[in-house]
């Protein structure tokens, strides 16, 4: 939320406290406000259901209602909206309570200044929107578990008519009972396929829950009494958070959605070199600490190979979601592989009918027995140790790279790195080949 724009509703009814807080407001320089004051709480209420406002400042002692009561009644109609009590010095307990009920922080009049107001105001609208974040990701959860079930039950029906068939026609039986047996096998797959999920998704939320619940609960209760620093680093732990396991979500809806044949492939030209560069740098702000990722493009399409140099660019006929969801998983597991100060080569490799990348990392490897089912949904090499993930990078890799019509392959020595190749094809209707040229000017 831009505080540097806020339109505030206070809800007071003393004059002389209303006057002293739009006089500290005044004093806050650094940002702009609108402020619309009512006395009473059925005032609010009418006045939040017809306006927009960015953050309630509320009394708790108002002529129509008294206590926790307004903040229930406030948080009831605006459940997003933050909201900030205004107590006197005798109710702090009174406003703990409150903070229980739906209300980001509090203030104690006579105690205020602009400084605290304001930076109240920021934690109040910061915690409302990690927090509103935070319920979106858990219902996408319960969507996606209430799609896999839909999935599980609508091939159980599919059984039961084959059942059916398999009696009617028992002069067909050898054909009808492997029809049978492929059917079971497929149910049996699609309930594994359900139970891995929600055993993988149930563990890999188990503890970031844990993380975003101890930093709320520490913010509930000690909140009043750290610096704006330590809030805010607290706030940028559960924001963190919440975006791994928004990743993660992301992860099991688009691989759900391959699952069932309804992930699309739009080729279309773009300029490889320019979105490489894009997503090397993209990951070289989250590498750990002293890894380098290497950028090289190689232009084979001559009849003599030679280095794409700074002002090239490269166009191809590719999907650019499918190709980033390619290079992000591989580039990713790179990293999370990799020892603090190692490197990882990435390479584009361009030809006449193939676009090549590969990613050569410098990690613990994969043991030649666990690489046959690497690219199987949930499959993890096993000395992985405590290396937290779900298995599912890359199988997300291989079905974005059989949309292309193109191959992957590994090489992999444990102990000294792993390096993944993919070529994609440039010969079918949806491509006119690669073209490498300078840019002008």
């Amino acid at each position: 939320m831009d505080t540097h724009s806020l339109k505030i509703l206070l809800v007071e009814d003393n004059p002389a406290d209303a006057d002293l807080l739009q006089i500290i407001l005044t004093d806050a320089q650094e940002i702009q406000w609108s402020l619309v004051q009512v006395e009473k709480l059925q005032d609010a209420i009418d006045s939040l259901s017809k306006h927009h406002f960015d953050i309630v400042l509320l009394d708790l002692s108002l002529p129509d209602k008294q206590g926790l009561i307004t903040v229930t009644k406030t948080h009831g109609v605006v459940p997003d909206l933050p909201i900030v009590v205004l107590t006197g010095l005798n109710d702090r307990v009174t406003a703990l309570e409150a903070l229980r009920k739906g209300a980001q922080d509090y203030l104690v009049k006579g105690k205020i200044d602009s400084e605290l107001l304001i930076r109240t105001i920021r934690y109040a609208i910061e915690r409302a929107n990690t927090m509103k974040q935070l319920r979106q990701s858990e219902e996408q959860l319960q969507r996606l578990n209430e799609e896999l079930e839909n999935r599980v039950a609508e091939q159980t029906d599919e059984l039961r008519q084959k059942n059916q068939y398999l009696q009617q026609e028992i002069s067909n039986r050898k054909s009808l009972e492997e029809e049978l047996r492929q059917a079971l096998n497929k149910e049996k797959e699609l309930n594994d396929l359900k139970s891995r999920i929600v055993s993988v998704v149930s563990h890999e939320y188990r503890t970031p829950l844990a993380t975003i619940l101890s930093s709320a609960e520490l913010l509930e209760h000690y909140s009043h009494k750290w610096s704006s620093e330590k809030k805010r680093r607290h706030l940028q732990r559960i924001q963190t958070t919440v975006q791994h396991l928004t990743k993660l979500v992301s992860d099991v809806l688009l691989f759900s959605k391959a699952e069932a044949g309804k992930l699309e492939f739009k080729p279309l030209p773009m300029d490889l070199v320019a979105f490489c560069k894009e997503i090397v740098e993209e990951f070289q702000l989250t590498a750990k600490t002293g890894l380098t990722i290497n950028f090289n493009c190689i232009d084979n399409s001559k009849e003599t190979s030679c280095c794409i140099n700074q002002g090239w660019f490269c166009k191809a006929d590719l999907d650019e979601k499918l190709l980033r969801q390619i290079l992000s998983n591989l580039l990713s597991n790179g990293i999370k592989y990799s020892p603090d100060g190692g490197d990882i080569q990435f390479d584009l490799i361009m030809s006449d009918h193939s676009t090549m990348f590969r990613i050569q990392d410098s990690g613990i490897g994969i043991p030649p027995e666990d690489q046959e089912r690497l690219f199987e949904a949930f499959q993890r090499s096993s000395n992985v140790g405590t290396i937290s993930g779900t298995g599912l990078g890359l199988a997300i890799v291989k079905k974005c790279v059989n949309l292309h019509g193109g191959e992957i392959c590994v090489e992999s020595e444990v102990g000294v790195g792993t390096a993944f190749t993919v070529t994609l094809p440039l010969h079918s209707s949806h491509y006119s080949g690669v073209r490498c040229e300078v840019h002008s000017g």
